[in-house]
């Protein structure tokens, strides 16, 4: 948090108008974030540690198609990539973590398949209708980014249901959660800062809403 906050503070000057409110926003809540990582060592217990794919995103998941004549199977999803986050050090990558660190990952690329496709969708908009429909729009992709992330917290608390020790209680399981959801926002703000400064909405935006 520290660190990539002193990033765009150095780089503030350089985005464009539209950033810099939500970028001082942020940089101004710097010690209740701060304050906020910290509480997650206070936690009673955090549940098990497993081997985590580290990288968990929608572009890891691969479509299969339906069984031919049974129009009610959809199909089955593959996952591929277990090397974890490139920018990491290996040693970090194969530690045993909280299976919510995948679960974080997953949350967060919802938020990345709504926003980027309306970023496109405007782009290639006229300036009238990118300046009447911005605002309405907005609020549609981020109505799609909750429901899809209800929808796969639902069933992912219902398969590892089965085994419950794998997570420590609800309140301890939301805290550690929103920690990881934290930690990977900010992982994408430091990402898109140096690699897509047009795409730093996403991670802002990730971070205050949290």
């Amino acid at each position: 948090v520290r660190s990539n906050l002193e990033v765009l503070k150095h780089k503030l000057a350089e985005l464009d108008d539209p950033l810099t409110e939500s970028a001082g926003l942020l940089l101004s809540l710097r010690p209740s974030l701060l304050a906020r990582a910290q509480a997650i060592k206070n936690l009673a217990g955090a549940g098990e540690r497993i081997r985590i794919h580290g990288d968990f995103h929608l572009g890891q998941t691969l479509r299969t198609n339906p069984s031919t004549g049974q129009e009610a199977d959809a199909g089955d999803f593959v996952i591929i990539d277990f090397e974890g986050e490139p920018a990491r050090p290996l040693v970090e990558r194969r530690r045993k973590q909280s299976p919510l660190k995948d679960v974080a990952g997953m949350m967060r690329s919802f938020s990345y398949a709504a926003f980027s496709a309306l970023e496109r969708f405007l782009a290639a908009s006229g300036q009238a209708e990118r300046n009447a429909g911005a605002e309405r729009l907005e609020g549609w992709a981020r109505w799609w980014q909750n429901a899809a992330s209800a929808e796969f917290l639902f069933a992912y608390r219902n398969v590892i249901a089965e085994r419950p020790t794998m997570l420590p209680p609800p309140d301890c399981a939301q805290e550690l959660l929103d920690g990881y959801l934290l930690e990977k926002a900010m992982y994408e703000l430091l990402y898109e800062l140096n690699n897509r400064p047009e795409w730093l909405r996403i991670p802002i935006a990730g971070i205050l809403s949290l």
